[in-house]
């Protein structure tokens, strides 16, 4: 089993969080793990990127361009940017959010819409499950728990071949014990936003 994922998102949505979880969750399951992050020049508000690797033996944390299984996007444009790794009838698991980058707010760079972006993913893909982050978050009452949702729609791949229960696992043993139990409801949610379609 090998299964190669791309996180993709701007600083401050979670991304470095969101996939170390999911490989604690990995190596619950006695995988072999291996993660790099690329960040962009900003600490908040820039690309970000991590590479994980999942494996009975990973030799190397950086993926190929064009080698991805699946790429998870916290946000639609940098999901689009990072549609270049996904290999051929690959899965996308994207939250549908878009921030606009700097230069379209001073004006002086393109702006995009959102359902161009989506239009360029779909072409891309194999699969796109398109996960209304904002939405799902705001039933919960808390919209910093988007990332969460986003967990639970990947753990629901059939690409994925971790156990629901080490994901649990893995976000009660990462998260304070208040935020616990609100953060297992999003991870049922995103779970949900996969499963039922």
């Amino acid at each position: 089993m090998k299964l190669d994922l791309i996180f993709t998102g701007v600083g401050g949505q979670g991304v470095v969080v969101l996939s170390d979880i999911f490989c604690e969750a990995a190596m619950l399951d006695g995988f072999d793990v291996a993660k790099a992050e690329i960040h962009g020049m900003a600490q908040r508000g820039g690309s970000i990127s991590a590479h994980v690797r999942v494996g009975e033996k990973v030799l190397s944390p950086l993926i190929e361009t064009g080698k991805a299984e699946v790429v998870v996007g916290f946000e639609v444009l940098e999901t689009a940017r990072a549609m270049t790794m996904l290999k051929q009838k690959g899965t996308v698991v994207v939250n549908t959010k878009y921030i606009p980058p700097g230069g379209e707010l001073s004006g002086s760079g393109k702006a995009y819409s959102v359902e161009s972006l989506l239009e360029l993913i779909r072409k891309k893909a194999l699969k796109v499950h398109e996960v209304d982050g904002i939405a799902l978050a705001s039933k919960l009452g808390n919209l910093l728990v988007v990332n969460t949702i986003l967990l639970g729609a990947v753990s629901a791949l059939p690409e994925v071949p971790i156990k629901i229960g080490s994901f649990q696992q893995a976000i009660a043993g990462r998260l304070k014990e208040k935020y616990i139990q609100l953060n297992l409801r999003a991870f049922q949610l995103g779970r949900e936003s996969v499963l039922s379609r």
